[in-house]
């Protein structure tokens, strides 16, 4: 294992906002990518994100921000990426000599829109980063709450050992509960469907489906979720865990999820496209829908929520009569 002096985050949004929160807690040599020379300078003066989570105050004594992205790759032994799952293969490829030999973990969901691939295996493929050096944070943790200092529950997904007991002291602390697991391929993709269902539940919220239907909605989600997963990795999990069924219910139910709020703008009768722009963050289900989809064909296997999901936001089917006929799928 490399000698951790610096760790690194990549991303100034919410998750990035609040990722730097929980790291000041137990850490003092954080290094920060954000967006631009006016953010930058905007975080030092004042130790406020101007665009994301505005309220929280961060220490940033201890924080060192710059909107050069090869100089903190560069000067950081653990990379933290929280760069939305559609911009990180852009937005680091250029910097793939150099992030080759780092610890990289990935705190964004969702899937690699050029590989239809999950963050560790895009790293592992495209960036020549061994499995041994990657990683995954996982919810059910909003950044809202985590920026509230709510208490919230993180999982440190990897084969190295060494590194996540690591990251589990720095990001532990009165508000924020670790645990550790080696499942990284079921964790980011149960990341990236939950997205998915969070619109589909979304959409019924839109158009006044009540409470009891949803319940129903999200058991039916929770068994697809299982069934994909293991499609794709079918090892012993326990999928009760909060890294899986957690993260799901959390993004499903809660109103900070921003996949939820998408969907619920469709189905109160905006078009996708109406729904994206009004959208202030990058909505990844919609991404991650397509992948999911592509996967699921290519793979030869049915699917028929993320089909739904898929036929409303990509083939513009009507949302009142998509879920009237996924409801009578259902029991």
């Amino acid at each position: 294992m490399v000698e951790v002096k610096n760790i690194g985050v990549l991303g100034s949004g919410s998750w990035g906002t609040a990722m730097i929160k929980m790291l000041t807690e137990n850490s003092e040599n954080i290094l920060w990518h954000v967006r631009n020379d006016n953010q930058a300078k905007h975080i030092i003066k004042t130790g406020k994100n101007p665009n994301y989570l505005k309220n929280l105050k961060i220490d940033i004594n201890k924080v060192y921000i710059s909107s050069k992205l090869d100089e903190i790759i560069k000067k950081s032994d653990v990379i933290i990426i929280t760069i939305p799952s559609p911009y990180i293969h852009k937005n680091l490829i250029e910097y793939k000599s150099i992030l080759k030999n780092k610890v990289i973990f990935s705190g964004s969901k969702g899937v690699i829109p050029e590989s239809h691939l999950v963050i560790s295996d895009h790293l592992n493929k495209f960036f020549d980063i061994s499995y041994e050096n990657l990683g995954i944070l996982s919810g059910p943790t909003h950044a809202e709450e985590i920026a509230n200092s709510k208490l919230s529950y993180l999982t440190i997904g990897s084969t190295n050992k060494n590194m996540c007991d690591f990251l589990s002291n720095v990001l532990s602390s009165s508000y924020i509960k670790t645990s550790i697991s080696k499942d990284i391929v079921g964790i980011e993709y149960a990341a990236a469907l939950k997205n998915i269902y969070s619109i589909l539940v979304g959409i019924s919220i839109g158009l006044n489906y009540g409470d009891n239907f949803i319940s129903v909605l999200i058991s039916h989600c929770t068994k697809e979720m299982i069934n994909f997963i293991k499609s794709i990795d079918n090892i012993k999990r326990d999928f009760s865990h909060s890294a899986y069924i957690g993260d799901l219910l959390v993004t499903t139910y809660s109103d900070h999820s921003r996949n939820r709020t998408f969907g619920k703008m469709i189905g109160e009768g905006l078009s996708v496209n109406d729904a994206i722009s009004k959208m202030s963050m990058v909505v990844e289900g919609y991404y991650a829908t397509k992948n999911a989809f592509e996967i699921s064909k290519n793979n030869k296997e049915s699917f028929y929520i993320i089909d739904t999901v898929f036929d409303i936001l990509y083939n513009n089917k009507n949302p009142k009569e998509e879920i009237s006929s996924l409801s009578k799928k259902l029991d």
